[in-house]
């Protein structure tokens, strides 16, 4: 009888074995070398992801979630972390089983045999599933040929509820996001949850893969609420820093050509830019030390080449790197309109919805056309409040490089100068705030915990001016809305010295940006009230006064003395207040050129052209006077006019 049993029991685990794609597991000698974490790297979260494979308890949330989804942009290392955590679990006898796609590959390419390959695992590596599985097998081998649905239930998921309390059993399964077939992923998760919502299941299922627009809607579903615990795979300097350490002390010991080069090398210095240019993420700093290591070439030299992003042959150390790139640029649909999207989102921080009216697209173009750009570029889903931007400063440095990014080089002059005049007829329409700032009703940080310095109310009118002067530019100059002109925080006065460039200067234009930068400074040199003291405005003309005093009670609102250039008030705010157009505002503020030609000296003798201002009024029948005028502006259409 023990024999026939065991007889029965080798002969379904020899049909088994026939569906089994022995390089998706994770010691399979065919995918060797695999991926590992460097020592001492990743420790925390490696310890993280083993306490929740074989933690009995319920977790934060007061529930026990059977699967834990590892996510992080291509390049963060999820197949190393993944390995190095299969490897671990299996020295200590508790790995249930393993799949690591790889896209494009024949057998671990799609889900063909994804499940019959990790009840293989589990009959050889779970001695009370061994019997179960083999003879499921053996009395119904069609089950190799039939759905992923069918295959789970019948040969993992049934044969784990016996009822009794066994010991948690972890199943990696890396880079979903490689499967062939974005509905094979969305079925792969769906089954998985669908058996895993039973509670006395003993299975963890450790799903790793980029953050892709598909999956992530998945997860984020009602049907997956509370059914999961999200990881993700965050920046590092700290382990890329020793990774990098490790690396060049050991190129240092080994290379020929090191022996007389003195340590530290590289120097602490060039050290940290190499570290601040990995992001945090591993795949740059793999790359830049396979490329210095190379026993045919002097890392000295090497180390400079990636130093020096200028050289012709610079993008020979990021081969691996921009085949990762190009394969995911490649994906992504609509090429035509990915290219102008790129150069925005490298040039400047904006979100979606900007980035749809500046190029002309219908509302939820850009998202689209950067669906399968997900695990380079964070596309946030809330669209009021966080930027588009690169995970890696290698993708920004890759697009610049002409040689490196080939078709999706966002260097091209035409395509920079398009861009321009994309922005420019949209600041030609009704003013709106966060086209150039921080979308309106934000006052949270962005994604990496700061402002966003990329706002184009700091970098437009740079970027503009690197362009040479067109008679198209100058045309679209001509028609901005002063709104949004004086919020820009650029010297305007650069603009005319700018546009006497051209062979026929326009000096219509340049009377009226010189204009503008008059006005800019002038409202800049107005005293700014400080507490207990009142200020003086001239009665020597009555416009002229209601500008003093709008920029005086707009100050005045402020919390504490503004002494920050980019926190006071600014002429949009002033010309809203006051009731008085810009042309008007031009001509009053332009008249007192003559009272102080160099706008520099204008604080100096603002107090010989101000009259005692608490003569005239005092401070209550300010509030009230422009409190009446904020309430009207509150009951008209003032939505293109945000952030008053």
């Amino acid at each position: 009888m023990i024999l026939h049993n065991i007889h029965r029991s080798e002969r379904g685990i020899d049909i088994l074995h026939r569906a089994v794609v022995m390089a998706a597991i994770h010691d399979s000698a065919e995918s060797f070398p695999q991926p590992k974490c460097h020592p001492e790297t990743r420790t925390k979260m490696l310890q993280d992801l083993r306490n929740w494979a074989l933690n009995r308890t319920r977790d934060k949330i007061g529930m026990r979630s059977n699967i834990l989804w590892l996510y992080g942009p291509a390049g963060a290392g999820k197949s190393a972390i993944m390995q190095t955590l299969a490897d671990q679990l299996a020295d200590a006898g508790r790995l249930g089983g393993s799949f690591f796609f790889k896209r494009g590959h024949a057998t671990r390419g799609n889900a063909n045999s994804l499940f019959t390959t990790i009840a293989y695992q589990l009959a050889l590596n779970i001695a009370w599933l061994r019997t179960a599985i083999s003879q499921i097998v053996e009395n119904n081998p069609s089950i190799l040929g039939q759905t992923l649905k069918t295959q789970l239930q019948k040969l993992i998921f049934e044969p784990s509820c016996t009822g009794e309390n066994h010991n948690p059993i972890p199943i990696i399964i890396d880079g979903l996001d490689e499967c062939q077939g974005d509905v094979i992923q969305e079925e792969i998760l769906r089954v998985i949850k669908n058996f895993c919502s039973e509670s006395t299941i003993p299975l963890r299922f450790i799903i790793a893969s980029r953050p892709e627009a598909h999956i992530q809607r998945m997860f984020h579903s009602a049907f997956y609420h509370r059914a999961y615990r999200p990881m993700n795979v965050e920046q590092s300097f700290d382990d890329v820093r020793k990774y990098l350490c490790d690396q060049f002390s050991r190129i240092h010991d080994q290379h020929d050509a090191m022996a007389n080069i003195p340590l530290p090398w590289p120097p602490p210095p060039v050290l940290e830019e190499l570290v601040r240019n990995s992001s945090g993420y591993f795949i740059y700093a793999a790359t830049i030390v396979k490329f210095i290591g190379d026993d045919d070439y002097r890392p000295t030299e090497r180390l400079r080449m990636i130093q020096d992003g200028s050289r012709t042959d610079c993008r020979l150390p990021f081969d691996s790197l921009d085949q990762l790139y190009m394969t995911i640029l490649h994906a992504a649909p609509r090429p035509s309109e990915l290219l102008p999207i790129l150069c925005a989102i490298a040039n400047f921080d904006v979100t979606a919805r900007i980035v749809d009216r500046a190029l002309g697209f219908t509302d939820g173009d850009t998202r689209l056309v950067l669906r399968r750009l997900h695990s380079v570029l964070y596309v946030p889903s809330n669209d009021e409040y966080w930027h588009i931007s690169p995970y890696h400063a290698s993708f920004a440095d890759f697009l610049n490089s002409h040689s490196r990014s080939q078709n999706f080089y966002i260097g091209d002059s035409q395509l920079r100068m398009d861009l321009a005049c994309s922005f420019l007829k949209l600041f030609a329409g009704p003013y709106r705030g966060q086209f150039i700032d921080r979308p309106a009703g934000s006052d949270k940080n962005n994604l990496w915990g700061s402002r966003p310095k990329r706002a184009p109310k700091r970098e437009f009118m740079p970027f503009l001016i690197s362009l040479p002067p067109t008679p198209e530019l100058c045309t679209l100059i001509h028609l901005m809305n002063p709104g949004y002109i004086f919020e820009f925080l650029f010297d305007l006065r650069l603009i005319p010295s700018w546009l006497k460039k051209m062979p026929r200067p326009p000096h219509e234009l340049i009377k009226l940006w010189e204009d503008y930068a008059y006005m800019f400074s002038f409202m800049r040199s107005l005293p700014h009230p400080m507490p207990n003291r009142q200020h003086h405005v001239s009665q020597r003309d009555p416009e002229l006064l209601r500008i003093g005093l709008a920029n005086f009670i707009l100050q005045l609102e402020q919390p504490t003395p503004v002494m920050d250039t980019e926190q006071r008030p600014t002429l949009r705010q002033v010309h809203l207040l006051s009731k008085i157009t810009w042309s008007e505002l031009r001509a009053i503020i332009c008249s007192c050129r003559p009272i102080s030609a160099d706008t520099q000296l204008f604080l100096g003798s603002a107090k010989n052209m101000l009259d005692p201002l608490e003569k005239a009024y005092d401070r209550q029948s300010l509030s009230r006077d422009f409190a009446r005028q904020l309430i009207g502006l509150l009951h008209t259409d003032v939505s293109d006019e945000s952030d008053l």
